[in-house]
């Protein structure tokens, strides 16, 4: 498909070193976008590990690489091995990390459904890479725009608060930010608690539209949901199943509404990767993402350095404006 030729549906996968952005579109457009990084345990992921502790705290095993899973369900004594398989995955949430929890691996029992994705999704041309960084950038911003509703969205320890805001007719604001959040949500993957202030309203009637106008949007998510009804402040709940992180929980991590470290390491990675040139390429980036760079994520700037073709430089800079950038020396 060349550049700047309509966005085909099914789904693609847009690689670079680090990590890897799945992307399902249906009708033209991006429908679902996934992230999986490099290290991370992922859902219906099987492994040997050893019982490490078993306390009032639950009872953690270790895996041969050294992470920590929560386990669920009956387990062996401690300092026995088992056969684990992951059921959540770890989850950054502001302020803490919940850890990847896991089970017994039982053959006889149903195991978590796995979207692998390092063997779905062909190469993302021009076209959906483009589509790809608005939906960060949307995620990035914060707000939504749909006809007529203003829609600011931010997470917490809760969970995911929406706020909808806009001028006009009240109940077609309120129907048109249904819609949105419903997309929201499939877009960005999110799980959990999400709370949704909508435009208060005193006819039952119009807030059971409200309600509709969710349903019908989210009929086409694969993920289900639990709502309650729209009380008169205008006030919903809904609660989907959380079984790995958000798109936002990875690109924050811990923080309210800036990038993780994390991101910002995998950011430059990817720009590094995608640069031209002949010349060495020279990340500078704040000390504690250069540190990530040169440590954790090693053997993705190995490999940032064979695409590119170019011998890849990191230079830490406590004073480096946003979170850094890539030069390509003169040859």
């Amino acid at each position: 498909m060349p550049p700047g030729s309509p966005v085909a549906d099914g789904l693609f996968a847009d690689d670079a070193p680090g990590e890897r952005r799945l992307v399902r579109i249906e009708s033209g457009r991006i429908v679902e976008l996934h992230l999986y990084r490099t290290g991370a345990l992922l859902v219906g992921e099987t492994g040997t590990g050893r019982i490490r502790d078993k306390g009032a705290g639950g009872t953690f095993l270790v895996t041969g690489a050294g992470d920590d899973v929560l386990m669920r369900g009956p387990c062996p004594a401690q300092g026995q091995a088992c056969d684990y398989v992951i059921t959540r995955e770890a989850i950054a949430e502001p302020g803490l990390v919940k850890r990847a929890e896991g089970r017994v691996r039982d053959d006889t029992l149903h195991s978590p459904e796995r979207l692998d994705p390092w063997e779905r999704g062909l190469a993302a041309d021009t076209a959906v890479t483009g589509a790809v960084e608005d939906a960060l950038q949307l995620a990035q911003a914060g707000q939504s725009i749909s006809g007529g509703a203003v829609l600011a969205f931010q997470r917490t320890k809760a969970g995911l608060v929406i706020d909808v805001d806009g001028t006009g007719d009240a109940g077609q604001i309120n129907r048109d930010a249904a819609q949105e959040v419903a997309r929201l949500l499939r877009l960005f993957q999110v799980g959990g608690m999400v709370m949704v202030d909508f435009i208060a309203s005193d006819s039952k009637a119009s807030r059971a539209a409200i309600g509709e106008a969710f349903d019908v949007a989210a009929a086409s998510d694969p993920r289900p949901f639990e709502r309650t009804a729209v009380n008169g402040f205008g006030l919903v709940q809904i609660v989907r199943p959380r079984p790995r992180p958000s798109v936002l929980d990875q690109l924050f991590g811990t923080r309210i509404a800036s990038l993780s470290d994390e991101t910002q390491a995998l950011f430059l990675l990817r720009d590094a990767a995608r640069s031209t040139g002949f010349g060495a390429r020279v990340i500078t980036a704040r000390p504690a993402v250069a540190h990530l760079l040169e440590s954790r994520f090693a053997d993705a700037l190995a490999e940032a350095s064979r695409v590119c073709g170019a011998a890849i430089h990191i230079i830490a800079d406590t004073a480096i404006p946003g979170y850094g950038h890539v030069h390509v020396a003169q040859s």
